[in-house]
């Protein structure tokens, strides 16, 4: 079942509602039975200051009553009639407003209620010279007129819950209408529009939202580019590879005689090998773009890496009669990942041994401060035109170096894990010899 934020918004408001109704309606029923309550006792007493200002003008009060004891009714008829007692000094009554009903002697003066023979009365009573009066209410009266008021306040209110409804209905919907408008463009975006959402308008509800997809489609917007930068690097560099290996194979084909075909053979192995260096470099190139993966960096020991590159290009060294050595044993551990720090270190001894003459020299440093770790790789070698410097960090860049072995992006890689582990790299002529030097910052 799908989950409708407007369905969710509607009824759950919608009970709240009618639970505030519901309680409203309690306090309304409180608040006016209070105060009809306190109307009816101020007409009881009323009534009986009416009959005591009668009985404070005459001087013997008891002649009110010689001549009609008894009131016009035997009988309460109407909920909204009094009933009006006064009793002499002795008990005696003087005069009953209904003498058929049976109404309780009250025992206290002032108000107080009375239940008798299942019927509740509200009593006023007070004492004038020598007699007593009381002026009493069936509660019943009192009851009928709260629960009528009570009722047509609700009834008035409850008519108003639908119209609250659909105002609160109208209003979810203008509310939520920013997420249909924003649900509409993207369902309308071609699938390579990957510019960001305006967020002029959205609210600020649904702003971090927006600005959460936006920088989703940045994430996405880099990774397109990053396919279509290693594309067209790979259709630029491989092109000639591989037209120089189709020719390669049709001097095989065409060889003559023995010499000849092994030395188009020898002439085609270096071709493949050279095709391989730079297919693994472009892979290794697209790995460490930035953006492209989720990178865990861990605590790695330079020395350890500078250890096994030696290792690992010991044979090469050895075949040009190269002197290849560490010369510190100092531990330089520097936060990073392991495997790309080690591909850049072994893209610069390679580039160091291929470049340096027979019987040279090729030297890995580094060096340990408070504020740094410098790697330095230093060879023997006739090092670069001043002009070549400046641009050999750059992609397929080999200046005047046209051997069969370089693809120009040895440095490229090394320049790109550098600057993602936040490290300057450099290049510069020894006058002899030719130096890298890599700085991390601590």
């Amino acid at each position: 079942m799908n989950r409708s934020i407007k369905r969710f918004l509607l009824i759950y408001i919608s009970l709240s509602v009618l639970i505030v109704y519901g309680l409203i309606s309690w306090a309304s029923y409180v608040v006016s039975k209070n105060e009809l309550d306190e109307l009816y006792d101020a007409t009881l007493q009323q009534v009986a200051s009416a009959i005591e200002a009668q009985h404070l003008a005459i001087h013997d009060s008891s002649r009110l009553y010689i001549n009609s004891p008894v009131g016009s009714h035997t009988e309460i008829e109407k909920e909204q009639e009094f009933y009006v007692r006064v009793l002499a000094q002795d008990g005696t009554m003087l005069y009953v407003s209904h003498p058929e009903e049976k109404v309780p002697l009250p025992s206290t003066l002032g108000l107080s209620t009375q239940r008798y023979m299942g019927k509740q009365w509200r009593f006023f009573s007070i004492q004038v010279k020598n007699e007593t009066i009381q002026v009493a209410q069936s509660l019943k009266l009192r009851q009928l007129t709260i629960k009528e008021t009570a009722v047509s306040l609700m009834t008035s209110q409850l008519v108003l819950i639908p119209v609250l409804v659909i105002l609160i209905f109208l209003a979810i919907s203008k509310a939520l209408r920013p997420l249909s408008v924003l649900s509409e463009e993207i369902e309308h975006r071609q699938s390579l529009d990957l510019k960001p959402f305006a967020t002029e308008k959205i609210p600020s509800e649904i702003k971090p939202l927006v600005n959460s997809l936006n920088m989703f489609m940045g994430k996405v917007s880099d990774t397109v580019a990053l396919l279509k930068r290693f594309t067209s690097d790979a259709a630029h560099e491989l092109r000639t590879p591989i037209t120089a290996l189709r020719l390669q194979i049709t001097l095989v084909e065409q060889a003559k005689n023995k010499s000849e075909r092994d030395s188009a053979i020898k002439i085609l192995s270096c071709g493949i090998t050279r095709s391989e260096q730079l297919i693994s470099q472009l892979l290794t190139l697209a790995r460490i773009e930035p953006n492209n993966q989720i990178r865990k960096t861990e605590a790695v020991n330079l020395l350890d890496l500078a250890k096994e590159s030696i290792q690992e290009f010991l044979v090469l060294a050895q075949v040009k009669s190269i002197d290849l050595g560490l010369n510190t044993s100092s531990v330089a551990m520097v936060d990073g990942v392991s495997h790309e720090l080690k591909v850049l270190l072994s893209n610069l001894v390679d580039n160091a041994i291929r470049y340096t003459p027979n019987y040279g020299k090729v030297d890995i440093a580094i060096f340990n401060n408070e504020q740094n770790i410098t790697v330095e790789v230093i060879d023997s070698g006739l090092g670069l035109p001043e002009s070549d410097l400046q641009h050999i960090f750059k992609r397929f860049y080999r200046g005047e170096n046209k051997d069969a072995y370089g693809s120009g992006l040895g440095l490229s890689i090394a320049k790109e894990i550098a600057t993602q582990h936040h490290a300057s790299i450099e290049a510069s002529n020894l006058h002899p010899g030719f130096c890298i030097k890599i700085v991390f910052e601590v």
